[in-house]
């Protein structure tokens, strides 16, 4: 297990991005009696003062010391406080260091773990550390100051991260829990409560950080790919160049689509038409399965964690995409698959109607067009509750243009 942990110490030190961190340090006094507090923090702009009374604040920005005796917002007694408050500063008396912009260059590692670990780093820095980044950071030593600052912030999350696995704080945020069509295979449950071996935990973590990511709207989603499947990675990097922040809307190639409104099959469908398109040229079988980690939610909000397990590739492989007979010739004489041209045409977006009503509809259509990927994907057939939902839908908000390849595929499945 030492040798995991080595894998997962090694993942998170390449994962840990610095680029946009910002750094305060802050020394406070709280007055309990009178519930006040009072904050001064220091950063590369200067000084700021924050006196805390209940639920309000009041907050004043300072380049010096000998700014001070001129606020007149202040009360005699509060500016001594702050004169207080000044000198242990002063004496590197570093009550908090807060940290800004941390975070993880995998979107579905940072909102796994981002509320459990990355935001309890500040609070897990020790009194000598802060005493010594302080003094780099007040020296200019900016060299120093970063190297022993990445080491301390690597160091505190690989220990907090291991300290959770081998935990049975279970369920965690990452642990994904099922709140999705309730016919979809989704596992690692989080109601009632299950326990989970560590190696588990480990090689769940482990496919989150192998995860190709993307955000449509509210979701952020994560399709990971076994070993064996490394072939998937090579196409999809000739058409995504950054694999933690895919572009749906420039690899889906349907015209036009509503990116906020798409849902886990139909993001997965998007990915994975390149790739079964481009493994039949090459005369390859995806003889695998993949894996969808989805999480709804963002910001601050509760987020909600779903893991999809779609089965092996190779049936619907054959079924939609090995053959000649599968693909259409575009205008510039590019082949493009036929379940590709059925989708796209299932979209309200591309529908011959008023704007309103895209905007209207978009979103239950999606809804069906990801219930009709998800029986392909895993029930190797067609929903054709579905389809004629769509068909219905289509031609009820005023577009009476033929389904295209409809009962091509319909033959195939």
């Amino acid at each position: 297990m030492n040798d995991e942990f080595e894998r997962i110490k090694n993942i998170i030190e390449k994962q840990i991005n610095f680029d946009d961190v910002s750094v305060q340090f802050r020394v406070e006094l709280k007055d309990r009696k009178n519930k006040k507090t009072y904050v001064l923090a220091e950063n590369e702009k200067g000084y700021q003062l924050e006196r805390k009374i209940g639920n309000k604040s009041f907050r004043v920005n300072l380049n010096s010391f000998k700014e001070l005796k001129n606020q007149e917002n202040l009360s005699d007694e509060e500016k001594e406080i702050f004169a207080k408050l000044f000198n242990r500063l002063n004496n590197y008396q570093i009550d908090k260091i807060s940290i800004g912009g941390l975070k993880l260059r995998n979107p579905i590692l940072t909102a796994s773990i981002g509320q459990s670990v990355i935001a309890n780093v500040s609070k897990q820095i020790p009194s000598e550390n802060r005493r010594e980044l302080y003094g780099l950071w007040k020296e200019m030593k900016k060299e120093e100051f970063q190297d022993k600052f990445r080491d301390i912030v690597t160091n505190i999350i690989i220990t907090q991260l291991k300290d959770k696995l081998e935990s049975d704080d279970l369920p965690t945020p990452i642990f994904p829990t099922s709140v999705a069509l309730s016919e979809i295979p989704n596992y690692y449950i989080c109601e009632p409560k299950e326990r989970y071996t560590l190696a588990t935990k480990i090689e769940l973590f482990n496919k989150l950080a192998d995860s190709v990511c993307g955000r449509c709207g509210q979701r952020l989603y994560g399709l990971y790919v076994p070993e064996e499947g490394f072939e998937v990675k090579k196409i999809l990097k000739n058409y995504i160049p950054d694999f933690y922040n895919v572009n749906i809307d420039s690899i889906a190639g349907v015209r036009r689509i509503n990116p906020r409104d798409i849902k886990p099959f139909e993001y997965i469908f998007y990915l994975l038409d390149r790739v079964l398109q481009e493994m039949y040229r090459r005369k390859m079988i995806p003889d695998y399965h993949v894996e969808l980690f989805v999480i709804e939610g963002i910001g601050g909000r509760k987020k909600f964690f779903s893991h999809y397990i779609i089965p092996n590739l190779s049936e619907v492989f054959f079924k939609l995409y090995h053959g000649d007979n599968k693909y259409w010739v575009s205008a510039s004489g590019r082949a493009v698959s036929k379940i590709k041209a059925l989708i796209s045409s299932f979209l309200v977006e591309n529908w011959n109607i008023d704007n309103n009503l895209k905007k209207n509809n978009s979103e239950i259509a999606h809804a069906y067009i990801n219930r009709l990927l998800y029986f392909i994907f895993c029930h190797r057939r067609l929903d054709m509750d579905s389809i004629l939902f769509l068909e219905d839908l289509k031609i009820k908000l005023g577009d009476t243009t033929q389904i295209r390849y409809l009962e091509e595929v319909i033959s195939w499945m």
